[in-house]
């Protein structure tokens, strides 16, 4: 597991590689603020990628990380992306099935590819409409703190559980079991 990068030798623009020394990275993990130093992170050469963790903690050191792409990291399954204040856009990899965003400046994501996804968790920042429509093994659902009006549930038949705004409106016939948050903003 990847846990650590020393910014002062590396710069703020990160390559990880697929190996570091004779370890093949196959978890990323790194939960500090001091990472909000990172301008930019390229993970497109670590192949056996299956699980990504960028936790900066806290809101008052604004991160510069505008965009992350794990569209090549095929075995990448679970994603945890938390204050990421400056984090604008996301590219995932079709086989994704767990993903969590919470603090960032993300207004759309596009989970219509990702057929696998079994739980989708947003939280705090400007997302403005979800599509999940195409994730038929959706599960679990959170979208608090965020711009959503609508959440069409139609097409998810294995979905359990939804937590989302007061006022948001779920559409469709679920047996899921709904839950409303009182917005805190």
């Amino acid at each position: 597991m990847l846990t650590w990068i020393d910014l002062e030798k590396t710069g703020s623009d990160i390559i990880i590689p697929s190996k570091v020394g004779d370890k093949t990275v196959k978890e990323i993990s790194l939960k500090d603020p001091y990472f909000s130093g990172i301008d930019s992170l390229d993970v497109s050469h670590v192949e056996k990628l299956q699980s990504f963790n960028l936790e900066l903690f806290i809101d008052k050191k604004r991160s510069k990380l505008k965009k992350l792409d794990f569209s090549k990291n095929k075995k990448l399954r679970f994603l945890v992306i938390s204050k990421t204040n400056a984090l604008e856009k996301i590219l995932f990899n079709s086989d994704c099935e767990s993903i969590l965003i919470d603090g960032s400046d993300i207004k759309s994501v596009n989970l219509r590819p990702l057929e696998k996804l079994e739980d989708f968790s947003y939280y705090n920042g400007p997302l403005e409409e979800l599509d999940i429509s195409n994730n038929q093994n959706l599960e679990s659902i959170t979208v608090v703190d965020s711009n959503v009006k609508k959440l069409d549930v139609s097409h998810n038949p294995k979905l359990k559980y939804i937590l989302v705004d007061e006022g948001t409106e779920v559409i469709g016939p679920t047996n899921a079991h709904i839950n409303y948050n009182k917005k805190t903003k």
